[in-house]
Formats: C-alpha cells, sequence, structure tokens
C-alpha cells in the first residue's frame, strides 16, 4: 500500500467541511456530520447500507491525479438530487424544466461533484501542489468499484440533511 505524507485527520476534516460547504452554498441547506467508517480497517462497514436506497441513487464521482491519485465520491438519494435540481432551477417539479429531466438532474450533479472536488483538491494543495482534477463521473444506481488494496487511505463519512441521510466515500493512492 503506498504511503501518505498527509495526516488521517486533515482529511477527516476537508471531506466533512466540503460537504457541508458544497450543500450550504448550493442548495441552501444545512448538513449535520454524524460519523465515519475507516474501510481499509473494517472500522464501522460500507455506509451505502445506511442510505435510503429503495428510490435510487446518484453516486457522483470526481477522480485527480498528479503528487497523488485519488477520489472523491457523493452519494445521494434520488430524491436528494431531485430536489437540489428543482431549488437550483426555482421549479414546483422536474416537469417544469424545459428538455430533458434526467439529462437536468445529471448535470446538477456534476456541478456538486466539481465543487466538491475543487474544495478537496484546495485542502490538498498543501500536501500535494501538482493536482489535477478528472471530469466528473455521475453513476445513476450504482457507484465505482474500488480495489482497496492499492489504497493508502479510504473513509466515508455519513451526513445527514434534506431529512435523509449523505455519505462521501474518500479514496487516496
Amino acid at each position: 500500500m503506498p504511503d501518505t505524507d498527509a495526516p488521517v485527520d486533515h482529511f477527516d476534516k476537508l471531506a466533512r467541511n466540503a460537504v457541508v460547504k458544497v450543500f450550504d452554498a448550493m442548495a441552501g441547506e444545512s448538513v449535520t456530520y454524524l460519523d465515519y467508517s475507516c474501510l481499509l480497517t473494517g472500522s464501522k462497514g460500507d455506509f451505502l447500507r445506511r442510505l435510503p436506497l429503495e428510490k435510487g441513487v446518484y453516486a457522483i464521482a470526481v477522480g485527480f491525479f498528479g503528487d497523488v491519485d485519488g477520489k472523491v465520491m457523493l452519494i445521494l438519494p434520488h430524491a436528494v438530487a431531485e430536489r437540489i435540481t428543482l431549488d437550483l432551477y426555482e421549479a414546483k417539479s422536474l416537469d417544469w424544466i424545459e428538455g430533458d429531466s434526467e439529462e437536468t438532474l445529471l448535470d446538477t450533479m456534476g456541478e456538486i461533484g466539481n465543487m466538491l472536488a475543487g474544495l478537496v483538491k484546495g485542502g490538498l494543495t498543501h500536501t500535494y501542489p501538482k493536482l489535477m482534477l478528472k471530469t466528473p463521473k455521475v453513476l445513476t444506481n450504482k457507484r465505482l468499484k474500488v480495489d482497496n488494496s492499492k489504497l493508502s487511505i479510504r473513509r466515508q463519512y455519513l451526513f445527514e440533511g434534506f431529512g435523509t441521510k449523505l455519505m462521501i466515500d474518500f479514496c487516496l493512492e
């Protein structure tokens, strides 16, 4: 497993602050940090099982590379993605948005991924000054598989907001 120079508590604070800032700025919604799990040690298991999955989820994944490789994934229940989109477009329902509503949802989730990854990148550049972001991937009802054997850090953070649970999965090689 690769070694990292940055302390894990720095990543914890960075991930928590980035999520809170993104949802406050983009959706005008306060989210509350609840818990974390280290998936390399299996401390509390995969938080995905704690999310309300019955109506579907969006997984927004943004990779980064340079001094260190990794990715940040935000997992949101479908209802949260829809609410954020409606709030941004000041619409009462997706039917009010001209064009393909699913495409609009995907675009909105991509923008949230960009904001989150930008904040994470900004927080990492003191330790890793040559980071570059990849194009966000927005997946519906699935998430990217992650090979833990190549990681030095893999932590999940659980939040509450919009009347439900949200999760960020942070991976660093």
